[in-house]
Formats: structure tokens, sequence, C-alpha cells
């Protein structure tokens, strides 16, 4: 064999590590050696976001968070490699802080029973899942009894880890199973489908995901609700919502809205690596209301914590439809006096911290608020809540370093 060469799993490996792709392998009962071979290669830290092995049926169920009738099953496979790839993004978000959802992530789950010390009733088989933000590809195979040792086995079952590993990864390459008769591989593939994937589809009009990553139909109403596009989340969301609740004596929740007046909507890998920096954190209601007019009808008598550049568009005629009578039940003329009254209407309250801006510390106080509508805005005092950053200037800085 000349020295040059480079077997066929060692040139698969390297081409994932090539790839701007980042996961969560979770494996049990088989496919162990896959792990081995993406860590036996440079760049496996640019793969492999974590990799655990939770061989008992306990460290399982405790890794799914759920006690499944069947382990070795395709159903298990899938629910392993879904909590993979929430752990991929969730680990992903507490690196470096700047524009979210760059790399593309994954989650992987493999659940096998192949051969062992003791006679097997059952068939030796494996199933694997591969997750990722709009799709989960499914391999079940199941491997002639008693036509290779437990090393054969595991052979087969850690190339078929790596080709789904690739798959999920963008490739093209797969490397051969050496499959003989008596050996059957079925692949299926579908979409990710859950409430963010019926959201996305316009099938629904809210969702609300919960610290632990759980998800619900619908967004909570008469709560108080932190706004805004988290690219990233930061100290400062997350002290003025700690002040807010304070002051207003009840947990604050945040909001993020795929739909945005003047940009496309948010892809769903984004949204995903975005939610992702709340997991274990805080409650997040994921809309398709892109202004307030739209969050107040859906999330009636809440109070919207906002800053004070985002308190100035709400008397900004520029960010408003055109002016139509027929909906200005006040007579105000104008249409952000249309607004306001819907969203007086609809229980609406704002409580508004300053930001500092092109040299100065700006406040409510600087904002000419209607005398109808002031009963909606509170100011949080500079000495209760100040902070300087942004998420804009985190971006920078980390596009410029």
């Amino acid at each position: 064999m000349p020295f040059w060469w480079i077997s066929p799993t060692t040139s698969l490996v390297r081409r994932i590590h090539a790839t701007r792709a980042r996961g969560a392998l979770v494996v049990t009962g088989g496919g162990v050696r896959a792990l081995a071979w993406l860590f036996g290669e440079a760049g496996a830290s640019r793969t492999v976001a974590d990799a655990q092995i939770p061989y008992s049926v306990a460290a399982l169920d405790e890794y799914v968070g759920t006690r499944a009738e069947q382990h070795v099953s395709a159903d298990e496979a899938r629910r392993m490699a879904d909590r993979a790839y929430w752990r991929a993004l969730e680990l992903m978000s507490r690196g470096r802080p700047g524009p979210i959802g760059e790399v593309s992530a994954f989650g992987l789950g493999c659940t096998a029973a192949i051969v062992t010390d003791r006679p097997r009733r059952g068939d030796h088989r494996a199933h694997i899942a591969a997750r990722t933000a709009t799709a989960v590809r499914t391999y079940s195979l199941v491997l002639n009894k008693g036509a290779r040792d437990r090393s054969g086995e595991e052979t087969v079952v850690s190339r078929l880890v790596l080709n789904a590993v690739a798959a999920a990864c963008g490739l093209d390459s797969r490397l051969d199973l050496k499959l003989g008769r008596g050996d059957n591989l079925q692949e299926s593939q579908g979409p990710a489908l859950d409430e963010l994937a019926r959201l996305a589809a316009g099938e629904l009009s809210a969702v609300t995901v919960e610290p632990d990553g759980s998800m619900s139909a619908g967004a909570p109403e008469r709560q108080a609700i932190l706004a805004g596009s988290f690219n990233p989340l930061h100290d400062g969301h997350t002290k003025l919502a700690e002040t807010a609740s304070q002051a207003l004596c009840r947990p604050v929740a945040f909001e993020i809205s795929i739909s945005n007046v003047e940009k496309p909507d948010l892809e769903l890998a984004i949204l995903h690596a975005r939610l992702a920096q709340f997991r274990g954190r805080f409650r997040v209601a994921v809309t398709r209301a892109a202004t307030f007019v739209e969050k107040t009808r859906l999330m009636r008598d809440t109070t919207f914590v906002v800053g004070v550049d985002t308190a100035v568009r709400l008397f900004d005629e520029r960010f408003y439809p055109p002016y139509d009578a027929s909906r200005d039940p006040d007579s105000s003329g104008t249409a952000v006096g249309v607004a306001m009254s819907q969203m007086l209407r609809c229980g609406a309250s704002f409580l508004v911290a300053g930001r500092f801006s092109k040299g100065q510390f700006s406040t409510l106080a600087d904002i000419s608020v209607p005398p109808a509508y002031r009963g909606m805005f509170t100011a949080i005092p500079e000495s209760r809540f100040r902070t300087d950053i942004s998420s804009t200037e985190i971006r920078s800085q980390t596009l410029s370093s």
C-alpha cells in the first residue's frame, strides 16, 4: 500500500471537518467507533460540540427526558437526535458572542442492539437519526444475525453513523457499508415537524417556548414582554428584564418575531440558534407579529419593556400604513393615533428604559407623548437601569476582531 494512501474513513472525516456545520452526537449500544474516527483527525472541535454515550437505560432516559417503551427504535433515535440538536445549539450559543446562526447545527442519535456476550433473542439492529433545522433523516439497519462478530457489527454501524453525519453536513460522499445477504437498510427523510415549523409555515400565529425547551401553541397574555431580535442576547437584555421584573413585581418573558416589516422572515435555522440562547433561562414567545400593534392584539393586557429608541419609533408615522379615517374611532387624524388607539384598547402599556446613543443618554422625558397616551408609558429611572451595550456593537466588535 503506498505510504500516501488515505483510507476512505479518514478522507470522509476530513471532509466533514472542513464543512461549516457543527453538532452534538449521542450513541448507545453501538456506533461508538464513529466518535473515535471523528476525534482521531484534526479539526474535530469545529464539527463536534458534544458527544455522549448514555449506555444504561436510566442514562438514556435522562438524556432524552422521557422513558421510552422501546429504546432501540427509530422513534427513540429521533428523540435522541432532537435533544442532541438543541444541545448543540445551546452549547454554540454560549461561545464567542457575535452574529447568531452563522454555523449550521445538527444533532445525531444512534441506538443499537448488536452482538453481546449473551444470546440476543431479537434482531441485531441499529436506528440512527440526524436532525437539522428543517429535516430529520432516519436510518434503520437490520444485520444478518451471526454473520459478523461484535467488532464487525460495530464497524458497520459506525460507518452508517459517519454517513449520517456527512449527510447532515451537506456532503454527498458516503462510506461503503459492505452489506451482505440478510442485511437490510432503510432510509427515510421528512420535515422536522414541531410548533416552530408550523409557525414558520403560517399555520400558527405564536408559539411559547419554555426554558426546558417544551413548546405550546399561542402566546402568553397579561404578561410582561421584552421584544427584540436578540442577535445576540447580552447582559443588557437580561439586566433590563430583571429590573423590569422588580418594578412590575412579575416575571418578564422575551419575544422574537420571525416577521419584520423591512426584512424577510427569519429562517428556521437562525430562529433556532437565537432561541438556544434562552435555553434553561427564560420563557420566549415566538410570533409573526412584526409591529407592536400586532403584538398587542396577540398578547392582550401586556406590559412591553422597551428601550427609548423603540418608544420613539412608536410615534413615527413612517412605521405605519397611510392614515385611514375609517379606522380612527378617536378622530386623531394621524396614523400614529390610529395605532396608539388600537394598542390602548388591547390593554397595552410600555415600560421604557433610557438609552445611550450619539453621545447622549435619552429617556422617556425626551419624547413628546400625546396627552391621550401618556398613561400608557412609564419610565425606568436611569438610577435603576443603564447599560451602554448593544447587539449591534457586539456584532461589530466580533467581526472586526
